[in-house]
């Protein structure tokens, strides 16, 4: 088995990494001769999950070079804190960094390479290595992308995601366990929560919606004022709010009804995204 790469865009993968450890302190990276999958399965049934998918070039220069006995595909478990130190050794001015697959003992790590000149013209190089456990076959063949249904609606959320967050926080603050999460057709979003006899709800007007065929929908007799809704869990939502997402101008909620809400984070510039990839975040919907 093994891996070696220089990487092209190591700022991009460092802020992936940073979105994954807010909501999971570790995660599992799937290298392939074509893709980079960053995924975390989540621990219960309400647990958000994470499955991310970008191409090889995305991060990784020509010279990416994976082997195994498993049609080249190295399947890594790794906590995520360990790895965005790691990581962030590599600031923005770095010359050059590679990552290989090598061993302390007979223990699996990923070493990082960090090459820089300082101020005199000489070589500098930092060394940084973050233990992992490598994923046998069976145990990665368990781990399914869940499955859901056509969505009903999808809006892009507002561009000021931070603004979002604070009513979250304001809902949250009110002792809420879940928060409902609506859509329409019409470019309406909204946030409510429910306890005992009171509602709080808050709703954003004029909200973009993707055009063309980005994503499905399903087809019925609805009115574009009609509101599509899902019951998440707060702890969930916040998560997915904190998470210093790579590009917060450009998440699409997806709102399969009383099912789940998946959201849609466009790596890069959202008019290449087919060629940069998507962190797809899905949060199960609650029993209402």
């Amino acid at each position: 088995m093994r891996l070696r790469v220089s990487f092209a865009d190591a700022p991009t993968f460092l802020r992936m990494i940073q979105a994954v450890a807010k909501t999971s302190p570790k995660c599992i990276i799937r290298l392939s001769a074509a893709a980079v999958q960053i995924i975390v399965p989540g621990e219960a049934l309400e647990s958000m999950q994470i499955w991310s998918t970008v191409p090889v070039d995305a991060f990784f220069n020509a010279d990416y070079r994976i082997e195994s006995n498993f049609n080249n595909q190295i399947n890594l478990e790794i906590a995520t804190e360990p790895l965005l130190q790691a990581l962030r050794s590599t600031g923005k001015d770095a010359a050059d960094v590679t990552m290989r697959l090598a061993k302390r003992d007979r223990d699996p790590l990923l070493s990082f390479s960090i090459g820089n000149t300082t101020m005199n013209g000489a070589r500098l190089e930092i060394v940084q290595e973050v233990l992992i456990r490598i994923l046998k076959p069976a145990d990665i063949n368990r781990i399914q992308e869940p499955v859901s249904p056509v969505p009903d609606v999808h809006i892009f959320l507002p561009a000021k995601i931070s603004k979002l967050r604070k009513v979250a926080e304001r809902m949250h603050s009110l002792t809420a366990d879940h928060i409902l999460l609506s859509a329409s057709r019409s470019g309406e979003l909204k946030l409510a929560i429910e306890k005992d006899d009171c509602r709080v709800e808050t709703t954003w007007k004029d909200c973009a919606r993707p055009k063309g065929d980005d994503i499905t929908q399903s087809d019925d007799d609805h009115p574009a004022s009609h509101h599509f809704s899902v019951k998440l869990d707060m702890k969930s939502f916040m998560r997915l709010l904190s998470s210093n997402i790579v590009d917060a101008s450009s998440i699409i909620a997806c709102i399969c009804e009383a099912h789940c809400a998946i959201f849609y984070v466009y790596i890069g510039d959202t008019s290449q995204r087919s060629s940069r990839g998507v962190m797809t975040f899905f949060l199960p919907g609650l029993d209402t």
